[in-house]
């Protein structure tokens, strides 16, 4: 992807469309959508945290599989139908 550097004063303005706007051409001819960079922390999980006790069981105990298990795993399924 290419970047595009802005100067202040449209900075200032794409970010006071809040959450995204059309950039259009003085033809209305439109060029793209803007959508503002979002805070990390609307990213963060939320809910209970897991202990490294918990972690170390599910990796014991879960089993686990390569892509080439899984693939073949596919493909015996598909022979089955």
């Amino acid at each position: 992807m290419s970047t595009v550097v802005v100067d202040a004063a449209f900075r200032e303005k794409l970010l006071a469309v809040g959450s995204g706007a059309e950039l259009r051409d003085e033809s209305g001819q439109l060029l793209g959508r803007f959508v503002a960079a979002s805070p990390a922390e609307l990213y963060e999980i939320e809910g209970p945290e897991v202990s490294d006790e918990e972690l170390d069981r599910r990796e014991r105990e879960d089993p686990s599989f390569t892509a080439d298990q899984v693939m073949e795993r596919l493909r015996e399924l598909r022979r089955c139908l």
